[in-house]
């Protein structure tokens, strides 16, 4: 089953039927599972009696069966669901038994029922190759696969969802929130409404990538590049609050050597990549670079240039050299690379 024809369902109004809700992203799963609760239980009053939850291992085949039996109260329908189910780890017999009351599902023409699978706990396969498991259930149950979002799709849905709220963003903007925060949909959402609480606040129409950098929290995808990012801002204070923090997490002073060298490569790469006369583009397809990180690379490489940056990666290698050969080692030999760098 494809989103677009479950969205159909939802306009419809026509909802009837047994769903799996399986795949990556969890923050869409719990989105439309909440879309097809809201279009199945439009009573409240009758909610708690047409509504039955099972979560996790706590759902047994047996109570599943009897949620089944019993029709729903001052409704055509009631909703049956299941959450955080691993279905590669059912025991057969109740993997049996679930095809066999699936099967039967014309006997319970008021039930609709929803499982929702953990992101490792349902193994689809792909369109062309599915698998063995997905194979059996999508017999009886209509499956929806949500993958992880692309860049591209996290950016049309974060500038979707500004517009919705009335706050303008430009691309840098959505590009700077995704590089800060992740990739999660559920960490962007948070940081989403957090941005268009502070802009209303303010009394602002739009939101900057100052305004990102000031309000969104980061993440450790984006901690990861911390030291990389004073780097390429040429700012020492950031540096070495960075190798504060590294130390703090012990990360070992080999790494940390390890980590600069792969920044000094990249910038180093880069500008000779822009010496050739190569645009963003060309750049962005040859390093496979975020876009927003990209355009802080090009800037830091275009300031800093080729001949900096070469003599700067050549005094790292033999900064890492001499710490290994008993000259000066640890951090103290990090510490004056990033002193004399900078």
């Amino acid at each position: 089953m494809t989103l677009n024809d479950f969205r159909a369902r939802l306009k419809s109004g026509n909802v009837a039927g047994w769903y799996i809700f399986g795949g990556e992203e969890d923050y869409l799963k719990r989105h439309y599972r909440g879309e097809l609760s809201r279009a199945v239980l439009t009573d409240d009053a009758f909610e708690m009696f047409n509504h039955s939850v099972f979560d996790g291992q706590e759902m047994t085949l047996a109570a599943f069966r009897d949620a089944l039996y019993a029709p729903p109260m001052m409704s055509d329908y009631k909703l049956i669901e299941w959450r955080h189910a691993d279905l590669d780890k059912m025991k057969e017999s109740d993997r049996s038994l679930l095809l066999d009351l699936a099967s039967a599902r014309e006997d319970y023409p008021y039930a609709i029922v929803a499982i929702t699978a953990l992101s490792d706990g349902f193994e689809t396969g792909t369109d062309k190759r599915p698998s063995k498991l997905y194979t059996k259930l999508s017999s009886d149950f209509d499956i929806l696969v949500f993958d992880k979002s692309t860049d591209s799709q996290l950016l049309s849905w974060l500038k979707k969802h500004f517009d919705a709220e009335g706050i303008a963003v430009d691309v840098s903007t959505v590009q700077a929130m995704l590089f800060r925060v992740g990739h999660s949909m559920q960490v962007l959402a948070n940081e989403l409404e957090k941005l268009c609480a502070y802009a209303k606040a303010n009394g602002k129409s739009a939101v900057t990538v100052a305004d990102v950098n000031d309000i969104c929290s980061t993440t450790v995808e984006c901690d990861a590049f911390a030291i990389s990012n004073a780097i390429i801002e040429k700012n020492m204070e950031k540096a070495f609050l960075a190798l504060t923090d590294m130390k703090q997490q012990r990360v070992e002073p080999p790494v940390v050597l390890a980590q600069l060298a792969k920044t000094y490569s990249e910038l180093l790469s880069i500008s000779l990549l822009i010496d050739e006369g190569r645009d963003a583009d060309d750049i962005a397809e040859i390093m496979k670079f975020h876009p927003y990180r990209l355009k802080l690379y090009m800037s830091a490489a275009k300031k800093m240039g080729t001949k900096r940056l070469s003599a700067s990666l050549e005094s790292l290698i033999k900064t890492d050299t001499a710490s290994k050969m008993g000259g000066i080692g640890g951090y103290k030999a990090v510490e004056m690379f990033i002193t004399q760098n900078i």
